[in-house]
């Protein structure tokens, strides 16, 4: 079958969360593709360069879609609330065992696609308050540095999930807390009735 780059990356990654990344060797990719050894070894030196492509996608395609013409079109405040249902809903995936199989089969590559994921959830969220301060959803003086290291640091445990948290609380009920606080933390009058309102549609 011939795939673009894009659609090939893209049911790797659908291989991935359904087996995860330990137990998906390269003939299974192959298997699953319908193409030759040599073909997909044409395309990539090895597992290791697998991985990180389909990472790296992954993270690509979280950019194409938080452009600042789309935050804008949808609204900043939706933006970082649909953020963390998009998050919530992938607990209940095996991408949080991808992030754990990476950091521990895979270490350098994980070294590098935490430095891209930084790198990219901070231009993200840069997008994100930018037009949320020019559409007046976000307060001017809010410290946008400050505000994206605290909420990073916060989720930061996500990529722990294999081991057990010291908490009674379930996961995604801290996300949800963590992740609203940070919008009201920052909001203006006009934000948080954005917020109120968004939060009343989907309880209907």
């Amino acid at each position: 079958m011939n795939f673009s780059k894009e659609e090939l990356l893209a049911n790797i990654s659908d291989l991935f969360l359904t087996y995860g990344l330990r137990s998906t060797s390269m003939e299974d990719i192959c298997n699953y593709l319908k193409i030759s050894k040599k073909t997909l070894y044409h395309i990539f030196e090895n597992k290791d360069d697998v991985v990180e492509q389909v990472m790296l996608y992954r993270l690509e395609s979280i950019r194409k879609r938080t452009t600042p013409k789309k935050i804008s079109k949808i609204g900043p405040v939706l933006v970082v609330y649909d953020i963390k249902k998009h998050i919530i809903e992938n607990l209940n995936s095996r991408m949080p065992a991808n992030y754990f199989d990476l950091k521990k089969y895979h270490p350098e590559v994980d070294k590098k696609i935490r430095t891209e994921k930084d790198k990219i959830m901070k231009s993200v969220l840069k997008g994100v308050l930018c037009v949320g301060i020019e559409e007046g959803f976000f307060k001017k003086e809010v410290d946008m540095e400050l505000q994206m290291l605290l909420l990073n640091r916060q989720l930061s445990f996500l990529e722990e999930l294999e081991r057990p948290l010291d908490t009674d609380y379930p996961v995604p009920l801290l996300i949800s807390t963590i992740v609203d606080n940070f919008i009201l933390s920052i909001s203006t009058e006009r934000g948080r009735k954005e917020f109120e309102n968004i939060k009343k549609e989907e309880k209907i």
